[in-house]
């Protein structure tokens, strides 16, 4: 028979074991938290070090957009140091890489929201109601054949549409389809009731559009049109949302062959374009040779927002170190040689 000593030795030796249970199980918590906050310090300490790298990337690019400046300062082309493939550096625990991409080579979505003139000549109000600025008429113009270039089968309707519909979600008023303020509208559009009657439901934004990416919201849209608009690779992307409706002209140096053509410009133009500018971009809008090929087209060709030269410039970066990624996507602008930022975000591009 067990004693009463021998049971009490037994209850000892149980409370031992579970109080050298709970203290491994604290010490292993512990730990553990240990590993985590320093871990997220860490993390936290790579972040910082990587706004850092990239505010440096900022200024590396606006470098090297001052330096083409300097070199020639009447043109931009796609020969230029800027244009160059993304060059990846190394960091201390990572690389950083980014590219420059010339966003007035774009349709530019916010000019179909450009004002209208102070003085209005006679051509600019028809029976009372005033119409649209010459810009947001050529947009709506360039629009209507892009959209006719890249949707044959009209799986958004009407190539007029899209335009109608990108006015209606950036204008202030709530007139649908409104082509002309004061009218009734034609139908085509949609404002905040239609957007209401989705799932789940948003109000149309009323305001300038802030990133492209805003145009998957839009009535109709479908996922093969909006990857043609704004292509994962930002070299074939055709759209942009430029935070400024005015002084936006599209380069004739950097737009490739379906904007060459919603310019106006017939398949085979657009393509001699294309090829004449390799090597040897047009440093004048005078240039013979475009003139040659301007006059040709005279009748498709509206010069007003046409240029060879560019102000606004996309860089797109990202800094990875360690566990680390930091994604920038920054509009630099250009005036007088001179570049500053107008507008950054750090969202994934490809997500």
């Amino acid at each position: 028979m067990k004693t009463r000593n021998q049971k009490q030795q037994g209850v000892a030796l149980i409370v031992a074991l579970i109080i050298t249970m709970l203290a491994i199980s604290i010490a292993a918590t512990v730990l553990y938290r240990q590993q985590i906050h320093i871990r997220l310090s860490g993390n936290i300490s790579h972040l910082e070090q990587a706004y850092l790298y990239a505010d440096g990337m900022e200024g590396f690019a606006g470098t090297i957009l001052e330096k083409s400046y300097n070199d020639h300062p009447k043109y931009d082309s796609l020969d230029d140091d800027w244009a160059f493939e993304g060059i990846v550096f190394p960091i201390l625990g990572g690389t950083m890489s980014g590219q420059i991409y010339d966003l007035q080579a774009r349709i530019n979505l916010n000019s179909l929201a450009r004002p209208i003139p102070p003085t209005l000549t006679s051509a600019q109000i028809v029976n009372g109601v005033q119409q649209e600025s010459d810009i947001a008429g050529i947009t709506r113009n360039r629009l209507q054949l892009l959209i006719g270039e890249i949707d044959p089968d009209n799986s958004m309707g009407s190539p007029l549409n899209f335009a109608s519909v990108v006015k209606d979600w950036i204008d202030k008023d709530e007139t649908n389809g409104n082509v002309k303020p004061g009218n009734q509208g034609n139908g085509s559009g949609a404002e905040s009731p239609y957007y209401q009657s989705q799932e789940p439901a948003y109000f149309s934004a009323n305001t300038l559009l802030v990133n492209p990416t805003e145009i998957r919201l839009l009535k109709d849209m479908n996922k093969n049109i909006y990857n043609k608009l704004i292509n994962k690779d930002p070299k074939k992307s055709l759209v942009s949302t430029l935070p400024i409706t005015i002084d936006t002209p599209i380069n004739l140096n950097t737009a490739n062959v379906e904007v060459l053509k919603s310019i106006g410009f017939d398949p085979a133009a657009a393509q001699d374009i294309i090829d004449e500018r390799k090597g040897k971009p047009f440093e004048s809008m005078n240039d013979s040779f475009l003139r040659n090929i301007i006059d040709s087209q005279s009748t498709n060709i509206t010069e007003d927002d046409l240029d060879i030269k560019t102000s606004y410039f996309l860089l797109r970066g990202k800094v990875e170190i360690n566990n680390v990624r930091l994604f920038i996507n920054s509009i630099l602008y250009r005036k007088n040689g001179k570049v500053s930022v107008i507008m950054r975000d750090f969202s994934n591009p490809n997500s």
